[in-house]
């Protein structure tokens, strides 16, 4: 007799089974080739996205960058590596590892050229923001690869792969690398290339772990152990950076927040703050207030307030700023007077 229990994991089985709705081995096979082979059409398509995502970034349009993600073909090679390496196949791994280096210099070759001949080409928010990976970068792109994969490994997953090369972010940083290669400034070309690296990177390990998950079949019996065990160096590699940038940024994030709700609690309730500017880097805080008369001690009495907030270590820098007609308001009173008694006469 089937027990309640055999029936509830019987039913959870049939819930999560992804091997439910597989197309057949041999169709994903053949679509993951098609993909990975970039020329003509899908040439031409990446020179298009490329141009697009170049000119979202340099006017700050999220709208022109996500949609030269939808346009970009950049990920068949992406998903052929991890899909090679999941089913032992070195001759769709070197193809893909070759399609991907030309994807790369393509992408580096007509950004570059925008950044040289537009008169436009600037260091904007959007622009810098993907010359900075995280943690948070790589998980994006290592789930997006699981994402990714599972879509291929069906009938109708288009609409999935939008969305990861949507959510991965692999043509923004390709362009900001080319910025920093039009422009010689190495920082952006360095951090531009990296993005780009650690999100193809992940999502070929997203794609290889549901291609082992769903136990695709060995497409040869060739020991590729090395070649595994190299992928895994380059991950460890890849990841400490990344690890070491997520840090920075949290500590950056907390800092602000805290030098934020102190300005808010401790200045701007009893003052006129006109600007704030925060420096995470030097722990700065520099407030420019308005008031009636200057005040000596005002620096001092809401400096003692930093140990509130755990900002005992950052400096203060209050500027005071005499609020203009004040001392003259009944003088300006008269002269609107008169300016309104003019209007009437005339």
């Amino acid at each position: 007799m089937i027990t309640r229990i055999q029936i509830i994991k019987r039913y959870f089985r049939s819930l999560f089974d992804l091997k439910a709705s597989q197309e057949d081995e041999a169709e994903t096979y053949q679509e993951v080739k098609d993909g990975v082979v970039f020329k003509g059409k899908n040439l031409w398509l990446l020179a298009f996205a490329i141009f697009i995502s170049c000119v979202g970034l340099n006017i700050n349009s999220k709208a022109a960058v996500i949609g030269a993600m939808i346009i970009s073909p950049l990920m068949g090679p992406i998903f052929g590596i991890g899909f090679s390496l999941g089913v032992s196949d070195l001759d769709l791994l070197k193809l893909s590892i070759q399609n991907a280096i030309r994807i790369v210099l393509i992408s580096l070759f007509v950004a570059t050229i925008y950044y040289l001949i537009t008169p436009y080409a600037i260091a904007t928010d959007e622009l810098l923001s993907f010359s900075h990976p995280t943690i948070f970068d790589v998980l994006l792109a290592f789930l997006g690869g699981m994402a990714g994969f599972i879509a291929i490994s069906r009938h109708n997953g288009t609409q999935v792969l939008i969305g990861v090369a949507v959510a991965t972010s692999c043509i923004p940083p390709l362009c900001t690398a080319s910025f920093g290669l039009a422009t010689l400034q190495w920082e952006y070309f360095v951090g531009g290339l990296y993005t780009y690296f650690i999100n193809a990177l992940f999502i070929c390990v997203g794609a290889y772990l549901i291609v082992k998950y769903l136990k695709f079949s060995p497409h040869s019996d060739e020991n590729v152990k090395n070649v595994n065990s190299w992928f895994g160096v380059l991950i460890f590699l890849a990841i400490i950076p990344a690890l070491y940038l997520a840090y920075n940024f949290a500590v950056a994030n907390i800092f602000t927040s805290k030098a934020n709700q102190f300005v808010t609690n401790e200045i701007d309730s009893k003052y006129h703050v006109v600007q704030t500017k925060i420096d995470h880097k030097a722990k700065l805080i520099e407030v420019d207030v308005t008031v009636e008369k200057y005040d000596d001690s005002l620096q001092n009495s809401i400096e003692k307030q930093l140990v509130k907030y755990n900002l005992k270590d950052s400096k203060l820098k209050i500027y005071q700023t005499i609020e203009a007609g004040k001392a003259n308001r009944n003088e300006f009173d008269k002269l609107n007077a008169e300016i309104e008694l003019l209007k009437n006469e005339i």
